[in-house]
């Protein structure tokens, strides 16, 4: 079929080059004349522009990504027509996915390496499901790798809302519910994040594709359904001896073919895997962020252009620098109320300066920005609570005034970041919508204003 190679749509996005196709759309890399970028278009197969189905999907898809906004999803910047094409535009994103760092690596991921795919995941599939949608399709090829660090999750071509009976999906990572037809739910998306997480822990293998010799069904989707609901997992270890048993456990919990006996949301997967995996590390040290461990996966394969989440023009996922310091807000732990400042808040009921949790517990909610000073930290007087022991115990502080809003390290052990670089401890720096906060390992903020 020919392509739209040299096509210009709404004298605006001229498409440079095709990057790829599904069985939907096609996805090219395209110039964006107003804004003078790149970006990624996906645009309906011309064959099936007439499918009332198919269209009634894209649109879908479309409708979707405009309702979920979260760092950690790709945003969609337009949908629109011209003539028989249907298309959406979305950010690009230079890097790989998921599946070619597995292909190429060719052996297990770390600990370390899973746990920063896993979190920003968990976070964007949780938000998503807190919004009554359902992806069903996870798997590596939809997890993109940014060359700055961020993972972005993408595709929702196939997601169904919770009033949807059935999802699509690629039936090795599809749980046996959804083979079966029975109605969505979070657990889907549990067992397929189990599926990655086994894959990627085993060197890129998958546990059910098919070919077992006790198969059973005329087709190779039939196969791999019989073997989701039949088969007992593979184990793990014969494939990467060097795993520890807590995690091979995780992983099973999991993919464990009642829905009733795995994770009831991603937070809680996620939660489990660091918890096997705090259990299973000989030393406190670890990587200072995500842009670690991200950054040497993606140096072994070929840079790959594939379409991504917008966050803002080009910033880095973990990356802080100094500001003053302001009220805190308690952050609660889970099952916890918070003590005093303010609590997270879904995104769109808050209005004026905020903190978009971007990776942490909360991922995906915001921290509105009390007049006066925020304190952060473990410490129970902070006004913004974290239990992440890499936290100090006071460790940051915002601070509101009239001319502007500024973060304060207050000589915390590992620092405070913003946008990648050490603000030096005890000196105020103004924050700029879009900054981006680390503070220790794992807690990622953006400040925003609305």
């Amino acid at each position: 079929m020919k392509t739209l190679i040299g096509t210009t749509l709404l004298d605006r996005y001229f498409l440079r080059e095709l990057i790829g196709s599904g069985g939907m759309a096609d996805v090219y890399q395209a110039w964006d004349k107003l804004r003078a970028t790149k970006m990624a278009v996906k645009v309906l197969r011309r064959d099936l522009a007439n499918s009332p189905r198919f269209f009634q999907m894209f649109a879908q898809e479309a409708e979707l990504l405009r309702k979920l906004e979260h760092p950690n999803i790709v945003r969609l910047y337009e949908f629109d027509k011209q003539d028989d094409l249907s298309f959406i535009v979305m950010d690009w994103i230079d890097g790989s996915n998921l599946r070619e760092v597995l292909r190429k690596r060719e052996k297990p991921l770390t600990l370390d390496e899973v746990s920063s795919i896993l979190e920003p995941v968990c976070s964007a599939l949780n938000y998503a499901h807190q919004n009554k949608v359902y992806h069903c399709d996870v798997k590596p090829g939809n997890i993109l790798l940014h060359t700055d660090g961020r993972v972005l999750l993408t595709d929702f071509g196939v997601a169904r809302l919770a009033s949807d009976k059935t999802g699509g999906g690629t039936p090795q990572y599809m749980a046996p519910e959804l083979l079966a037809g029975k109605p969505v739910n979070a657990k889907s998306d549990v067992y397929s994040m189990g599926i990655c997480l086994y894959e990627m822990l085993s060197g890129g293998k998958v546990p059910f594709s098919g070919d077992s010799p006790s198969s059973q069904g005329s087709t190779t989707r039939d196969r791999i359904a019989w073997e989701h609901s039949n088969l007992p997992l593979p184990s793990l270890l014969q494939l990467n001896p060097s795993l520890p048993d807590s995690v091979e456990n995780m992983v099973a919990s999991a993919l464990s073919k009642d829905p009733l006996r795995r994770y009831a949301t991603m937070m809680d997967l996620r939660e489990a895997f660091e918890q096997a995996r705090r259990a299973a590390r000989k030393d406190a040290g670890g990587p200072k962020t995500i842009i670690d461990l991200i950054s040497p996966l993606l140096q072994q394969i070929s840079s790959t252009k594939l379409p991504t989440i917008p966050s803002l023009p080009s910033q880095k996922l973990p990356q802080p620098r100094p500001q003053p310091s302001r009220p805190s807000t308690v952050l609660p732990s889970r099952g916890s109320r918070p003590i005093h400042g303010v609590a997270p808040q879904p995104i769109g009921q808050v209005r004026g300066p905020y903190l978009l949790i971007r990776s942490g517990e909360w991922s995906g909610q915001a921290i509105p920005i009390p007049a006066q000073e925020m304190t952060i930290g473990r410490g129970s007087n902070t006004q913004l609570r974290l239990r992440d022991a890499s936290v100090s115990r006071l460790h940051a502080t915002i601070i509101r005034t009239r001319r502007g809003i500024y973060i304060r390290d207050e000589g915390s052990s590992l620092g405070t970041y913003l946008n990648g670089q050490p603000i030096p401890p005890n000196t105020p720096t103004t924050l700029q919508t879009g900054d981006v906060i680390q503070i220790g390992y794992y807690q990622v903020f953006e400040f925003r204003q609305r």
